[in-house]
């Protein structure tokens, strides 16, 4: 494969990394289209050792795997294990000293900016070198993450390649990243419409609906439920649910989608549910403990006391593009609430567009 001098460049400055004595992680940067990944797997191609592949959600080291990062994974499958529960309560997680990342050369992670200071200071604890991944055109990351991204890139990819410029995708973000507007009309199999033309059957269909205010989030999660025919006074069996809150001993991640297996009890204080992660086919399903409150809307109204103990779920048919960060999904409606974030707009626009793979659909006011 032919590099162009800026990716070349990028490689020598890697590598000379890598073979130094230099413990800090290396941060490269790069826009959509840059192609950060495929430098990446060119790096990895020319270690002698183990390089590995992660990824802060599920979803992320999917699209590695798709990209030809054939084994990639969560860091929190390959940094952590399972604990059986004692007395019969839940399984743990607890750090695993035994990880693959113990005796690796290289460990690779992507779409990095979700990885916060636990998680990160568990990687980094084993000694190995990491490369992260990240995109600074994106949203500044949410409270709590940010552990690698906290600082300017080592090396920044600026140009977006002919190739990767051709798609659609590529293209609206670039536009929007230099300053212009999205005109209504097709991009590709991509598309810009108007809210009174956007069909029941398209929100449906979607992979992921991206939202940027909580009241648009939990509208629509309450229309597509609606659709569905499902239970507006909670959770059901087959529910999508979206992690709110870390807690890294029972493998919660903040932002990371779950499936309900079952509802075990639903009071007044709590609703208990056995969940399972969305895209983690042989995980186990795990027990939760939820406030009612979080799947109607109302949990601004409880306290730091009456939080405590509890999990925090609510329902993921619609995301915020917050917490959409370090996901990406094949067809994407994305609602255009850019206005709402001032400053950050053009940012928060390019982070929504740029969690399509294959199709977007933006939907303006």
């Amino acid at each position: 494969m032919t590099w162009s001098p800026q990716q070349d460049q990028a490689l020598k400055a890697v590598e000379a990394w890598r073979t130094s004595d230099e413990t800090t992680p290396f941060y490269l940067g790069g826009y959509a289209g840059s192609g950060k990944t495929t430098l990446a797997k060119r790096l990895a191609a020319g270690v002698d050792g183990d390089v590995l592949f992660a990824a802060f959600t599920g979803k992320a080291a999917l699209v590695l795997q798709s990209k030809g990062c054939a084994d990639a994974s969560t860091i929190h499958s390959l940094i952590y294990r399972v604990r059986s529960g004692r007395r019969g309560g839940p399984p743990t997680f607890e750090l695993n000293h035994d990880s693959p990342v113990a005796e690796a050369d290289l460990v690779v992670i992507d779409e990095v900016s979700m990885v916060g200071p636990e998680l990160g200071a568990d990687l980094m604890s084993f000694g190995a070198k990491v490369l992260v991944l990240g995109d600074p055109a994106q949203l500044p990351p949410v409270n709590g993450a940010g552990y690698f991204t906290g600082r300017h890139p080592n090396f920044m990819l600026t140009e977006v390649h002919r190739q990767a410029a051709d798609n659609p995708i590529i293209r609206m973000s670039m536009t929007v990243r230099e300053g212009g507007r999205l005109s209504c009309g097709a991009y590709g199999e991509s598309r810009v419409i108007r809210r009174d033309a956007l069909g029941q059957s398209a929100v449906i269909k979607a992979d992921q609906v991206l939202v940027g205010r909580n009241a648009t989030r939990q509208s629509v999660n309450e229309k597509v439920r609606a659709i569905q025919g499902r239970d507006p006074r909670g959770p059901e069996k087959g529910d999508r649910l979206v992690c709110l809150k870390n807690n890294r001993q029972l493998g919660l991640l903040n932002g990371g989608l779950w499936t309900v297996r079952d509802v075990v009890d639903h009071d007044r204080d709590a609703i208990r549910l056995t969940v399972k992660p969305q895209d983690e086919a042989d995980a186990e399903p795990l027990g939760v403990a939820v406030r009612p409150e979080f799947f109607a809307g109302t949990e601004a109204s409880l306290e730091a006391d009456d939080r405590r103990g509890f999990d925090e779920f609510t329902y993921g048919y619609a995301l915020t593009v917050h917490k959409a960060q370090g996901s990406q999904w094949d067809d994407v409606v994305l609602f255009d609430e850019a206005g709402a974030f001032r400053e950050h707009s053009r940012r928060w626009l390019y982070t929504g567009l740029t969690r399509a793979a294959t199709r977007v659909t933006v939907v303006q006011s």
